[in-house]
């Protein structure tokens, strides 16, 4: 046998939020398998590689890959395609970049760019194509964009600071007695989460599940509670009344760490506070006193509840109107809005409460207008138990597991002339598509993404935006949905071909993507997509090294690896790109302890503590997290009065065998999946609508529609009708013909103007006065997380059976 060999690559299916690196076994100069990754000390055993990820090796030699550069030879989406050379692609792009930049402004030309889609995720994809839209002044339109932000707008809010909070070592649930799935499917979509739920269950933790599906996760919780869509903060709440109401609150944790004592002027809603300080008041002494921002004693005893009347003005502790706010959520009431009965929710608040440590472990499944409220709500429950920071128990709110953050030298490649000197012009998304509409942009270039197809609604690409340009440029490894309307499509390399630094996926180790095959035809990596595409537009020297040479991979791993930060410093010997070339993964010198965001128990606050009060909040009327109706999906209020747009929500949800839309055009995947797209729905709904299992039903609302085989279903519940994410356009066309319609078509729109409620812009304006405007770790803007909400699942629809 040939003899093998082996290099680290970041897996293709990295939007599922594990960011798993893979190791990828080559023999003869050919990949044969990939294996899970081996990490050192603490984390040995942690590394993960799932079905998927097993088979993405394949997808390297795949008869579809994109492999040549290709102009539009006829119309946008008519699929006429001249093959070129990378000279003639760069000259001309670059040529009318010029021409665009001189004769409508460059920041004309947007460059959209998320920083998963090439993986690795915060790769040089992301920092090239920032650092040359910096330069040149273009348009970044994923300000305000609404991916997942309701974690964002609780943990900003609640506890001073968002990116954080997005992550946490998931070996900390290993430990827990108790813990809630509340809006994921981590048994299907992520493994290490999975593994160490469990851990937790095998050393006697109890595992509910509460979601909208009856899924992998469900099924192996010891409960499953079904919860109707967009209504999970009604239920949260209810679990903190009870908590309350039965005096069960830990009260030395909610004096220590959270705004619990402090006064708050019933009146104006703001806290009595003068200059840094704040105050309470001390039963012991019958009097008001002052306490420091951020303080952790008392003198005396605060007090929780009560009213007070100082100078003539009324002030109550903060717990005393969180009390107050949670009285209406009884168990009855929420039962009228969730769905869950009254004894269930009373047992579930019983035992989350009785069993301490607790997880709740919060995913990205709450895609609804008032996401943000269900995630405040969770936090709450934290505060309440006092499972924040403690070391096995605690709350996630996005579930994406990680090591301690490795802060690599990133800035210096994204700002060449430092931050003060970027040109990028920010646009919120909702804005920028409203002035594409109207003509304002010319120009579109597609650094990392697909857009039309997973970006909804699909119609306002190919029917408002990019009619309107006379340049769309599509960067990727497929011909996808966005690609079959672009005049100029650019082979990129998959990750198995080419070099990174693997940012995302340490688990507290620096890893060394290395190509483990050559570039399959003319398929090129960042450095040379964009340094070249910079030579044409004048920026070249931003590109090269001193000597003058283009720089290529090596050159920009060896710039982040120059970080100050002492995770990396401190690594002995020192953390060197020839060293990590020689060694492939090296272990960064962090603690010996499982990352958790609630590390040090500091809150960047406006009092220093968590605040389950905002007064900043208090401002647009949503000081504490609020059950509000949903935006469009049908509930049983809106049934009742008449007001529901359609009849069912529609939901868009993900399956196991893709992830985004990274796996669709394998044809392993795509048999796995019942080999076309399907629609589902409860048999019940089934019944009243003259459904039978097999039918080609209309699915569709005022936005869109989609024209498809639908399957009977037990594990949706009525009410909804599924049809799965991840299929590309012309995979329904291929089922059902022609103008068979696409599931993007009828979403609402991320970020979109219409979707914004008060609560949303009124977090975008905080962020930006708080200057939180820039760049972190690998390209994502803070203001891409704030002012948006993503509304993917708070869709309605109404179906009706084809009868020829």
């Amino acid at each position: 046998m040939s003899e093998e060999k082996w290099v680290c690559t970041a897996c293709p299916g990295w939007g599922d939020h594990e960011f798993c690196a893979i190791k990828t076994i080559v023999s003869d100069g050919k990949i044969v398998r990939t294996e899970a990754v081996d990490y050192t000390g603490a984390e040995a055993g942690e590394g993960h590689c799932c079905q998927k990820g097993t088979a993405s090796w394949r997808q390297v030699y795949a008869d579809d890959r994109l492999l040549y550069p290709l102009k539009r030879a006829g119309e946008r989406g008519e699929g006429k395609w001249e093959r070129i050379s990378w000279d003639q692609a760069l000259d001309e792009i670059g040529a009318k970049m010029l021409e665009l930049g001189e004769k409508y402004g460059h920041d004309t030309i947007a460059f959209w760019n998320i920083t998963t889609s090439l993986p690795p995720s915060q790769g040089l994809d992301t920092l090239l194509g920032n650092r040359l839209c910096g330069l040149w002044g273009g348009t970044d339109p994923l300000n305000a964009y609404g991916l997942d932000n309701g974690p964002y707008y609780a943990s900003y809010f609640d506890l001073g600071d968002f990116y954080k909070y997005m992550m946490i070592d998931p070996v900390k649930f290993d430990a827990t007695s108790y813990l809630i799935i509340w809006g994921g499917n981590p048994v299907e979509n992520q493994q290490r989460v999975a593994k160490h739920i469990v851990e937790a269950k095998s050393r006697g933790a109890k595992i509910v599940d509460v979601g909208l599906l009856f899924d992998a996760s469900a099924g192996y919780a010891d409960w499953f509670i079904p919860v109707k869509p967009g209504s999970d903060t009604a239920l949260a709440l209810c679990m903190a009344r009870q908590i309350i109401e039965r005096g069960e609150y830990d009260r030395a944790f909610m004096q220590q760490y959270t705004v619990a004592p402090l006064l708050v002027d019933v009146e104006t809603g703001k806290f009595a506070s003068n200059e840094g300080w704040f105050y309470y008041w001390d039963e012991e002494s019958g009097s008001v006193k002052p306490t420091a921002k951020g303080a952790e004693e008392y003198e005396g005893t605060p007090a929780f509840e009560g009213s007070y009347e100082l100078d003539g003005r009324t002030y109550k502790p903060a717990f005393q109107l969180l009390k107050e706010h949670v009285a209406p959520y009884t168990p009855e009431y929420q039962e009228t809005i969730t769905g869950v009965p009254a004894a269930d929710a009373v047992k579930l608040g019983e035992e989350y409460s009785s069993h301490r440590p607790a997880f709740i472990v919060g995913a990205l499944g709450m895609r609804y207008q008032n996401q943000g409220d269900a995630y405040r709500a969770f936090y709450l429950l934290g505060m309440l138990t006092g499972n924040l920071g403690s070391a096995a128990g605690g709350v996630t709110s996005e579930i994406q597991p990680c090591g301690w953050p490795l802060g690599f030298n990133n800035p210096a490649v994204i700002f060449p002339d430092g931050r003060e000197a970027d040109k990028t012009v920010f646009v919120k998304n909702g804005d920028f598509f409203e002035a594409a509409k109207e003509g304002k942009y010319k120009g579109f270039i597609k650094v990392a993404g697909n857009p039309v197809h997973n970006c909804p609604n699909r119609s306002r690409w190919i029917e408002d935006t990019f009619p309107q340009m006379e340049l769309v440029v599509d960067v990727d490894v497929w011909m996808t949905d966005t690609g079959e309307y672009s005049d100029y499509v650019l082979p990129a390399c998959m990750p198995f071909e080419r070099e990174e630094l693997i940012a995302a996926a340490q688990y507290n180790h620096v890893v060394l993507q290395e190509p483990a095959v050559d570039p399959r035809g003319e398929c090129k990596d960042p450095s040379f997509i964009y340094g070249g595409l910079a030579e044409r537009i004048g920026l070249g020297e931003y590109f090269r090294n001193e000597a003058g040479e283009p720089m290529v991979a090596a050159d920009w791993i060896r710039m982040r690896l120059n970080s100050p930060q002492p995770f990396l410093t401190k690594i002995d010997p020192p953390l060197t790109y020839e060293r990590l070339k020689e060694e492939k993964i090296i272990r960064a010198a962090v603690p010996p302890i499982p990352w958790d965001p609630f590390f040090g128990m500091k809150f960047a606050t406006q009092t220093g503590h968590m605040e389950f009060y905002s007064e900043r909040l208090n401002t647009i009327g949503l000081p504490m997290a609020t059950y509000h109706e949903p935006y469009e999906v049908p509930t049983n209020a809106s049934l009742a009065n008449g007001t529901a747009k359609h009849r069912y929500q529609f939901f868009s949800g993900r399956q196991r065998f893709f992830m985004q839309s990274m796996f669709t055009d394998d044809p392993v995947m795509a048999e796995l999946s019942g080999g076309k797209p399907t629609g589902r729905i409860n048999p019940v709904d089934a019944k009243a609508e003259g459904i039978v299992d097999g039918d080609r039903c209309e699915v569709f609302n005022e936005r869109g529609h989609v024209v498809i085989e639908m399957r009977l279903d037990q594990a949706i519940p009525p009410g909804t009708v599924q049809v799965w994410f991840g299929w590309r356009k012309r995979q329904f066309d291929a089922n059902e013909g022609k103008g068979s319609g696409m599931y993007s078509e009828l979403l609402v729109p991320l970020g979109d103007n219409d979707t914004l409620d008060e609560a949303a812009q009124y977090w975008y304006q905080c962020v930006r006065e708080d200057g939180a405007v820039g760049y972190i770790l690998g390209g994502t803007s803070y203001s891409a997380m704030a002012g948006a909400w993503d509304t993917i699942w708070d869709c309605a629809c109404d179906i009706r059976k084809i009868e020829a």
